[in-house]
């Protein structure tokens, strides 16, 4: 096998075995093309390509029963995805192919030089296939990896300005005359978005709505007080004097969280 020719698995669908036998014998010069299967009919070419998984698919148009067209599209609709060749005697089915996406449309009898053509296209749309899912894979990881960081950083308006907050300076945030404040050790910011977005914004595990007006770090819980009807107040790091309520709808999810 050639250097740099990563081995290409195809597979062959012909209801007529002299027309198989001539196709193997073409492709089994390329270095790169491994048949993994032969198949002479649409069922048969349906159960091998669930089996071996073929890059690419070559398939007659005429044949009983379900014909190479039906079977593209039955192909299509299973979810797989190879690449599809039709090596077929009727050139009248060859814009039909095309709106199916083939890769080529070989009419019999077609040279090996002809073939070779189709080949040097297929390897082309693999390498595509394969940057494209790379390139994909990797932006996959940079969103990952810059999520977080996002989610750590909380932009609020002070004074005028843009001030962007570390999350975990945060220790709590309230609705208060319609006007959502978010507290810090040093200073009390409003902002312009509602609790429930401001919610969304911040991690989950770390923020705790304890009351439909206050969202609080649960990093800068430092007490936790039984009060009337099942319900609780927090006192919170920072904000010693001031008693947040738990609601009764809450409390459950509290104590699970703490494990009360």
């Amino acid at each position: 096998m050639k250097e740099g020719n990563r081995p290409i698995r195809a597979m062959i669908v012909d209801d007529e075995e002299p027309a198989r036998n001539e196709l193997r014998y073409l492709l089994e010069r390329f270095s790169d093309i491994v048949i993994v299967a032969e198949a002479e009919s649409s069922k048969q070419a349906l159960r091998a390509i669930t089996r071996t998984q073929p890059h690419l698919v070559f398939l007659d148009i005429e044949m009983p029963g379900m014909n190479g067209i039906e079977l593209a599209n039955r192909i299509a609709e299973a979810g797989f995805s190879p690449f599809l060749v039709f090596a077929t005697a009727h050139e009248e089915f060859a814009v039909k192919a095309f709106d199916i996406n083939a890769a080529d449309y070989l009419l019999k009898p077609f040279s090996q030089e002809r073939l070779g053509r189709c080949i040097n296209r297929v390897r082309g749309l693999l390498v595509s296939r394969m940057t494209m899912a790379v390139q994909t894979a990797a932006q996959s990881r940079r969103e990952e990896e810059y999520a977080p960081c996002a989610r750590q950083r909380l932009a609020v308006e002070y004074n005028g300005k843009v001030i962007i907050l570390n999350v975990d300076e945060i220790i709590m945030a309230c609705c208060a005359d319609g006007q959502v404040i978010v507290h810090t050790h040093e200073k009390a910011y409003p902002c312009n978005l509602t609790l429930q977005e401001l919610q969304a914004k911040l991690e989950e595990q770390q923020f705790f709505r304890s009351h439909r007006a206050y969202l609080v770090n649960t990093e800068k819980i430092r007490e936790i007080i039984p009060w009337f009807n099942g319900t609780y107040n927090l006192v919170l790091d920072g904000l010693a004097h001031t008693e947040i309520p738990v609601s009764r709808q809450q409390a459950p999810k509290l104590r699970k969280l703490f494990g009360i």
